[in-house]
């Protein structure tokens, strides 16, 4: 089973790398500048063809990806007059090839989305990590998630299980967990009804039940364990047609909603443990694929359309080696092109690149520390 989860898993990830390199490339074939070699996986080589002036290569070591730009981050005595080098493009053109790499990652997003929301009737359910934030598109309802169900109690004998979304008790609807908890308590004894999404069949149901007094809470209990999330409802006909575009801008705002409120309760709790917590590299996403094979194939569509977003919001962000970098120094070199030369820009990138190496390091420490019981069960 876990060779199934690997393949899974790097096919997953090479589809998405596939996607970000292949809108650099397409970039550069619009604008005329040279491909020497587009790779999907890095050295050692294990497949290579050439075609035309491009060199197509399959890596050994599928984390990631690249293109070979000639004149982008290398150059010889004709680069800086060759009329296909990147060298001699415009700031338009070198930000149209850089940018592309993201901007194919969130239409290839909003295209998976909207199979996922089509499967799910145009409905998305989302975890609450912030009580106050709302999202941009669509109709929102906050609602409960059971994440747990105690053995042999009334929740368990009637039928619900983890993942269910509660949405009623007694008819009266049921937004947030301390909602949720006040209402069974008060039924001790007495028979209560629960409407309920149960999500393997994303079906409505209603179990019947009767909450049971716990001496440790002192209040009568149903046995389950909740969280709160958010229930996006794409219904009115123009947001269904543009549903998928639609919940790949709700996830691109709360990502970067979600990011900020993470770094502040950094800085506010002097400790890195919020930021880090909410960062993961391959071997985190190999565990989430783990759990998600289990959910369905809806459930792995839609972490392929998460994680090319994930790949493409990375990529923007301003760090050495990293679109968002190259895109703000082409905005330098356009301003002074003596002092914001290639040169430091390659010095700029060298140190950025062994930074992303120490962090991607220390997040595979992290993640085997924090997921080793879901990756060698």
């Amino acid at each position: 089973m876990i060779l199934l989860d690997i393949l899974i898993f790097l096919f997953i990830l090479g589809l998405v790398v596939m996607v970000h390199e292949l809108g650099h490339f397409w970039a550069a074939k619009l604008t005329k500048t040279r491909v020497d070699e587009f790779s999907i996986g890095f050295p050692p080589k294990i497949w290579e063809k050439k075609i035309g002036e491009t060199n197509y290569v399959l890596g050994a070591i599928p984390l990631g990806g690249y293109n070979k730009i000639y004149g982008m981050d290398t150059e010889d005595e004709k680069s800086d007059t060759d009329p296909h080098s990147y060298d001699t493009k415009g700031p338009w053109s070198k930000a149209f090839i850089c940018f592309n790499g993201v901007f194919m990652n969130i239409i290839f997003a909003g295209l998976v989305f909207y199979v996922v929301m089509f499967s799910y009737g145009f409905k998305s359910y989302m975890p609450l990590i912030m009580d106050d934030y709302h999202f941009k598109a669509g109709q929102q309802e906050n609602r409960v998630l059971v994440n747990g169900v105690k053995a042999d109690s009334p929740a368990e004998k009637s039928g619900i299980k983890a993942h269910d979304v509660i949405l009623s008790v007694d008819d009266k609807d049921i937004h947030n967990g301390k909602q949720m908890s006040e209402d069974v308590s008060i039924k001790s004894g007495q028979q209560v009804s629960i409407k309920y999404l149960e999500w393997s069949s994303k079906q409505e149901k209603i179990a019947y039940m009767v909450p049971e007094y716990d001496n440790e809470t002192k209040r009568a209990i149903i046995g389950i364990g909740m969280t709160e999330i958010v229930v996006i409802d794409y219904n009115k006909p123009i947001d269904k047609v543009l549903s998928g575009f639609l919940h790949a801008y709700n996830y691109i705002d709360y990502s970067l909603v979600a990011m900020g409120h993470m770094f502040n309760l950094s800085v506010k709790e002097k400790s890195i443990e919020p930021l880090s917590s909410s960062m993961t590299g391959p071997v985190g996403i190999f565990a989430v694929t783990k759990i998600i094979v289990q959910n369905g194939f809806i459930e792995v569509v839609n972490l392929v359309a998460v994680l090319s977003l994930a790949l493409g919001i990375t990529n923007l962000l301003p760090i050495p080696a990293m679109d968002g970098a190259k895109l703000i120094f082409i905005g330098l070199e356009s301003i002074n092109k003596k002092i914001f030369n290639k040169d430091l820009q390659g010095k700029i990138e060298l140190g950025g690149f062994a930074i992303l190496i120490l962090l991607a390091v220390l997040l595979i420490v992290k993640d085997f520390i924090q997921f080793k019981d879901i990756i060698f069960r």
